[in-house]
């Protein structure tokens, strides 16, 4: 039943969502629900967020802050409290006590129409768990649906792929799929595990991400993201 339940709020709140560029995962950096990519906060912006990878217990939780530093750099800090080594990380790290990471990306050049965007990342700078060193490149490879991100056409369909050590384990890969300016459904392959899911947002700056982790568990994030970069939607200021 709790299922049927959150599957109904996921449909309902499909009428109002919308794209952002470089909103964050589960783990702190901007990204899917996991992976990150190679999308990086642009000078100035900043997003926070609270995630779970298990919304019926509300377990392994985690509180996310990120801060473009300048066009293209993005810090941010990932507050974790896992739940008995779950949440996505090797089996090798049973981890069990809260945990307070930092995390540093670089996009070496941003998307342009045909071109793919590169980053480069840390995260766990300080070593508190095991700290990983990531690579990731993202490329846009459908039709435009209209819409433009700081002047960039947004997509129907963006691939991810990278390449990670430490924590981030091997090769991850993911795609987003616009099925309007409002919802993009998601799915990654992550440290061994399949996930899909759904990043809508439901009115200015806020957002929320919906998925089934690993194909057993389902997951929520909550973000608030500014600035919005979807000019329909922005603040209009002198009217």
């Amino acid at each position: 039943m709790r299922n049927v339940y959150l599957a109904v709020v996921v449909v309902m709140l499909v009428v109002s969502a919308t794209v952002v560029s470089a909103e964050p995962s589960m783990r702190g950096y901007s990204g899917l629900m996991m992976i990150p990519t190679a999308d990086a906060l642009s000078n100035g912006a900043y997003n926070v967020a609270v995630s779970s990878t298990e919304v019926s217990d509300w377990n392994d939780r985690a509180y996310i802050a990120n801060f473009g530093l300048q066009d293209g750099l993005e810090a941010g800090v990932w507050w974790w409290h896992p739940a008995g080594g779950s949440g996505v990380v090797p089996s090798s790290l049973l981890v069990t006590d809260n945990e307070t990471l930092l995390n540093i990306k670089y996009q070496f050049q941003g998307a342009m129409p045909g071109r793919a965007s590169l980053a480069v990342g840390v995260s766990d700078v300080t070593d508190e768990i095991d700290t990983a060193v990531y690579f990731v490149v993202s490329k846009d490879v459908g039709q435009p649906i209209g819409t433009t991100i700081d002047g960039k056409p947004i997509s129907r369909l963006t691939l991810h792929g990278g390449i990670g050590g430490g924590w981030i384990d091997d090769f991850f890969f993911g795609l987003e799929a616009r099925l309007a300016d409002r919802l993009t459904l998601m799915a990654e392959h992550f440290n061994d595990q399949l996930s899909v899911g759904a990043r809508l947002r439901l009115w200015r700056q806020f957002a929320v991400d919906a998925g089934y982790i690993d194909t057993k568990d389902w997951s929520a994030t909550f973000s608030y993201n500014y600035p919005l970069s979807i000019g329909a939607l922005e603040p209009r200021i002198g009217e």
